[in-house]
């Protein structure tokens, strides 16, 4: 239950306010991204791109985008579970992916993986064009760096609670 709850949350705060900020149009925040990097990590494979799928889809329904949101989210989920695999080190008391207590270090590390896949493809699908591959980079770059430091404020108050 409260995992439908945080998705609503994310969903709502994605919509409502994050869709409507655009800064010189080369930063496009992205929040709803937490709610895959906080999957929890004894979830199947199947079930954890679905729920990834979902996410995008729900998005794409929001922000008639066609289906790159859900392309992007799933994109960038199997690059995490391959991320996963290959490293041990993520594995922590809770058995999540990604959560609060991970170290900074890695928090941040696996973080910027998964979103500069997921923004990355999420603009290239959008321009579907090498032509404007400045332009192309400067948003995903921009972009990444403003959903991190979202997504480490979201860390920092999570923390707090506890």
């Amino acid at each position: 239950m409260k995992r439908f709850i945080f998705f609503l949350f994310v969903i709502i705060i994605q919509i409502f306010v994050l869709n409507n900020i655009q800064l010189s149009g080369y930063i496009n925040p992205y929040y709803y991204i937490i709610f895959i990097l906080t999957i929890p990590a004894h979830t199947s494979k199947g079930f954890f791109l679905i729920q990834s799928f979902v996410i995008g889809f729900v998005i794409d329904i929001f922000s008639n985008s066609y289906g790159i949101h859900s392309f992007a989210c799933v994109l960038g989920s199997y690059a995490l579970l391959i991320l996963k695999n290959r490293s041990n080190n993520l594995k922590d008391v809770e058995g999540n992916v990604i959560t609060t207590d991970l170290p900074m270090n890695k928090f941040i590390f696996t973080s910027m993986i998964f979103i500069f896949t997921h923004h990355f493809s999420l603009f290239f699908l959008d321009t579907f064009s090498y032509q404007y591959i400045f332009k192309l980079m400067t948003t995903t770059l921009l972009s990444s760096i403003f959903t991190l430091i979202l997504i480490l404020t979201h860390k920092i108050f999570t923390t707090s609670k506890k």
